[in-house]
C-alpha cells in the first residue's frame, strides 16, 4: 500500500504544477448516476482455454459522488466510483476450445459475470469553458464478482455422452483499481448536467473451482475491462458541502 500512496501523492504534485484553471466547489462537488457499455480486454476477453475469461461485451450501471475535503489542492476532490455490470460469457467459443484440447466434442452451457466494483480515491477538475468541465479520475478499492456456473458435456464419435460436469465458482473478493477521464457539461444550471466517460478497471482475484467428481482446485484469474458510458449529474446543494 506504501507503493500507491507515494504514486497518489505524485500524481497530485504533478498535476497542481500544471494545472491553469479552477473549477469551484459548486461544480466539483455532486452525486452522478447512469449507464455504460462494458467491454473486457486483455486476459479477461482472451479466448485461450489456458488463461482466458471468454467474456464478451456486455452492459452495466454506475453510480459517482465527489466531496472536497480542506487537504487537498486545489481542483481536487475525493471521487466515489461504484458499478455493477453483466458480461456473458462466450460459450461458443469456450466449448469450441474444449473441443480441441479434449479432440471430442463438447458443449459448455450459458454463463456470465457480473462485478460489483467499489473505489475510491483523488479526482482532478480542469476547466474547459463556462458550461464544461474535464475530470481525471482515479481509485483503489474492492471488486466482488459473481461467476454463473456452467456445464460441460463431452460425446464420443457416435454422439454418446461420455462426461457431464458442472464448474461452480467460488470467487474471492480482489482489490482493484480504476483510472479515467469525464467529460462534464451542464443541461440545467444548478439542478442537473451530463457527462461521457470511459475508465478502465483491473483486478486479479482468487478462484475456488468445484466439479461434480473431481476435487476442488484454486486458480486466478483476471478481470479487466473498458467502460464507455454517459451520467447525469447532480450538485451538491451548498447547505450540504463539506465545510
Amino acid at each position: 500500500m506504501k507503493y500507491y500512496a507515494t504514486l497518489i501523492i505524485l500524481i497530485l504534485g504533478t498535476f497542481s504544477a500544471f494545472a491553469q484553471d479552477t473549477a469551484t466547489d459548486e461544480e466539483q462537488e455532486g452525486s452522478s448516476f447512469g449507464l455504460f457499455y462494458a467491454m473486457p480486454v486483455a486476459d479477461f476477453k482472451s479466448t485461450d482455454i489456458s488463461g482466458g475469461g471468454f467474456a464478451k461485451p456486455g452492459w452495466g450501471i454506475v453510480f459517482d459522488s465527489r466531496s472536497n475535503v480542506k487537504f487537498l489542492p486545489e481542483n481536487w476532490d475525493f471521487y466515489f466510483h461504484s458499478t455493477f455490470q453483466w458480461n456473458n460469457m462466450d460459450n461458443e467459443k469456450l466449448q469450441e476450445a474444449f473441443t480441441r484440447e479434449l479432440g471430442n466434442r463438447t458443449v459448455v452451457s450459458k454463463s456470465k459475470y457480473s462485478p460489483i466494483l467499489t473505489t475510491i480515491g483523488p479526482s482532478y477538475m480542469l476547466k474547459l469553458g463556462k458550461n464544461t468541465r474535464l475530470a481525471f479520475n482515479t481509485g483503489v478499492g474492492i471488486m466482488f464478482n459473481n461467476t454463473r456456473a456452467f456445464s460441460v458435456r463431452v460425446y464420443d464419435n457416435n454422439n454418446n455422452e461420455i462426461v457431464r460436469e458442472t464448474v461452480n465458482f467460488d470467487n474471492d473478493p480482489a482489490f482493484a483499481y480504476v483510472v479515467g477521464l469525464e467529460l462534464k457539461f451542464k443541461l440545467v444550471e444548478g439542478l442537473m448536467g451530463g457527462a461521457l466517460y470511459v475508465d478502465y478497471t483491473g483486478a486479479k482475484q482468487t478462484t475456488t473451482l468445484s466439479f461434480d467428481s473431481v476435487d476442488p482446485v484454486k486458480s486466478f484469474e483476471k478481470l479487466q475491462y473498458l467502460n464507455l458510458g454517459f451520467k447525469l449529474t447532480f450538485p451538491k446543494s451548498p447547505s450540504k458541502r463539506l465545510k
